[in-house]
Parts: structure tokens; C-alpha cells; sequence
């Protein structure tokens, strides 16, 4: 099997498991670690989330790969969080009403993000679904998850 088959088989696991309407993975363009795409995706609505591609520190798998944070949004509302859809395409493209994001360590160093979400309100992000995401990621291939569970 393949490295991409392998990874959708995860996150679509993971996605089930966790009960998400949205879930995918992020990694690295390339090894200089200057872009991030995403990678493989489960419950989207089309292929766009594809193109997206993000510079360290720009949208939700740059901004989590540069501080090797989680990044939690319980509830966006396009009316009034005008930033949070134009800075996250990924939001927009997918329809996401409430995401949560953590990422995913290997010896150490932020080598991908594991994004969860929901649309229509159906559900807003806690702290426990980070959580939840931290102790699955160490299901995810070539991460450890070690790191993001002890901080």
C-alpha cells in the first residue's frame, strides 16, 4: 500500500471514530518546511482543499506548524469573523462552522497537522476534542504524538 492510501485510511478511521463531518492531514511541501499542504482529506465536499497551499505561519496548518500549538475555533460565524474565512480558505472551501487542530510530532519537531471540524453548527470544538486529536495522532503513521500529549 502506499504512503497517501495509508494516510486516507487513517484520517478516515479517525474521522469516524471521533465523529467529525471534516478531518484532514497536513504535511510539508517539501523538506525546507517554507509550505504546508494539505494532503489527505475525509468528509469533504470536493478536491479543493488540494490546492491550498500556506506558507509557515499562514492559515490554520501554518499558523500550527509554526508554534507547534493546537489551534482551537469553538465557533465561526462568516459574519462576524470576516478574518478567521479569509485567512483559513480551508473554512471556507469546506463549510466548517467549528475546527480544532494539533499538531503532529516526529522526534520532536512539527512534521504535520491533524484538523478536525464540523459544519452547520451541528457541534462547537472543545478542549477535549484537542485532546482526543493528541492521543489519535499517535495512530497516524511516521508521528509519535508524544510531545503534543505531555505538554
Amino acid at each position: 500500500m502506499n504512503e497517501p492510501t495509508i494516510y486516507q485510511n487513517v484520517i478516515d478511521t479517525l474521522r469516524e471514530r471521533l465523529g467529525f463531518d471534516f478531518m484532514a492531514l497536513a504535511m510539508e511541501d517539501a523538506p525546507s518546511g517554507f509550505s504546508v499542504r494539505w494532503r489527505v482529506a475525509s468528509g469533504n465536499l470536493n478536491n479543493r482543499y488540494r490546492r491550498i497551499v500556506l506558507r509557515s505561519g499562514r492559515g490554520i496548518a501554518g499558523t500550527v506548524f509554526k508554534t507547534g500549538k493546537p489551534l482551537l475555533v469553538p465557533h465561526v460565524d462568516p459574519g462576524r469573523h470576516v478574518p478567521i474565512v479569509l485567512d483559513y480558505p480551508i473554512v471556507n472551501t469546506e463549510g466548517l462552522t467549528s475546527i480544532a487542530a494539533v499538531p503532529l510530532y516526529d522526534s520532536g519537531r512539527v512534521k504535520g497537522v491533524l484538523l478536525g471540524g464540523y459544519r452547520g453548527g451541528r457541534a462547537e470544538m472543545t478542549e477535549t476534542h484537542c485532546l482526543e486529536m493528541a492521543a489519535a495522532s499517535a495512530s497516524v503513521p511516521g508521528f509519535d504524538g508524544k510531545e503534543l500529549v505531555s505538554r
